[in-house]
Order: structure tokens, then sequence, then C-alpha cells
């Protein structure tokens, strides 16, 4: 039973690490009917601007902590970037969006290529995210896979009461159900795809 708690647990873990990727790709999906084929490579973007800051900053701790804000305003850029340039002509062309994308994608992966190289890159998990923590039952379970699920949890909550009862919430389901209505009734329609890509490509 130890043994499959454990299995349990590191399975839900990374469940928790797509989850975080599932919400992005459902907000802009959901509302702008946009399949993004470079979304993986906005999470690879995320990846290399913490290696990026651990280069620079001593300190595996602290570079953590400034990497999560940063590598979510990193990425989110670029989603916002994809959108002017791109996605804005293809709106109503899920299958163009599906091509543009998927190219802009191989662009990506060999840009980080040429910058980075081939081989992979490590970064240093902080001491706080190296240990164990025992629980009742003889299980241990990783401190950073715990740190994994807390952030999803936290990333699920706080977009939720965000969708839920902020005016920016508001106007993005408004434009999920009826976007010419809420386009008639003032709602800055293309503002809020823009914003709602950005969270997207963040997250």
């Amino acid at each position: 039973m130890t043994v499959l708690f454990g299995q349990l647990f590191t399975g839900i873990s990374i469940g928790a690490v797509l989850l975080l990727i599932a919400l992005g790709l459902a907000l802009t999906f959901g509302q702008m009917n946009v399949i993004n084929m470079a979304h993986g490579e906005f999470i690879m973007a995320g990846a290399y601007t913490t290696y990026v800051l651990q280069q620079s900053i001593t300190g595996a701790g602290l570079s953590l902590l400034v990497a999560l804000p940063v590598a979510f305003v990193v990425a989110g850029t670029m989603g916002v970037l994809l959108e002017i340039l791109l996605i804005r002509r293809l709106y109503a062309r899920p299958l163009d969006t599906l091509l543009v994308t998927w190219g802009v994608s191989l662009m990506l992966q060999q840009l980080a290529r040429d910058i980075f190289g081939s081989p992979n890159v490590q970064t240093r998990a902080p001491d706080l995210l190296t240990g164990n923590v025992a629980v009742p039952g003889g299980l241990t379970v990783a401190n950073n896979r715990l740190f994994i699920l807390a952030l999803a949890l936290a990333a699920v909550a706080a977009l939720t009461l965000a969708l839920r009862f902020t005016p920016l919430g508001r106007r993005i389901r408004a434009v999920v159900q009826n976007r010419d209505l809420a386009a008639v009734s003032g709602i800055p329609t293309a503002r809020v795809d823009r914003t709602t890509f950005f969270l997207g490509s963040g997250l």
C-alpha cells in the first residue's frame, strides 16, 4: 500500500503540471477558438527563463522566486505578440491557426537550439524543495512534488476567483458566451482576447 500511495501521489503531481498546461489551452481555445500548437514552446521559454535567471542570480531559492513571475510574463508576452502579429487575422479559422502556430513552434524550437544548443541545460532546485516529508503510515512525499501540487491548486483557485468576481473575468465570460453581443454592448473584445492570450500563455 505504501508503494501504491507513493505512485498515486507521483501521478497526481504530474497531473497537476498537465492541469496547468490545460488551463492555458482551455482559455485560448474556449474563448477564441484558437488551436495553439506553440503552447509547448511557451512552456519551453518559461523554463529557459528560469535557467537564464539562475545564471545571473546567486541562490537557487531566490532565483526560483524571481523566475516564477518573470517566466509568466515572458511566456505571456510571447503569446500577446503571437496574437497581435498572426492570430488576430485568423479568427473563426481554427485549422489555419493550427497550421500557423505549428510553424511558429518549429521556429521557436530552432531559435532555442541556436541560443542554448541542443543538449539539455540544468537548473538547480532550492534546498527547500530537495528533501522529503514523512507522513503517517510510512509514506514519504517529495517536497518538489508538494510544491508543484500547491502551485497548481493556487493557480486554479486564482483563475476561478478572477473569472467569477473580477470585471475582467466577467468580460471574458461575456465574450465566450456571445462575442457579437459583447462587442455591441461596449466590451473591447480585441483587448479581452489579448489579455486572455497573455494569461493562457503565461500559465
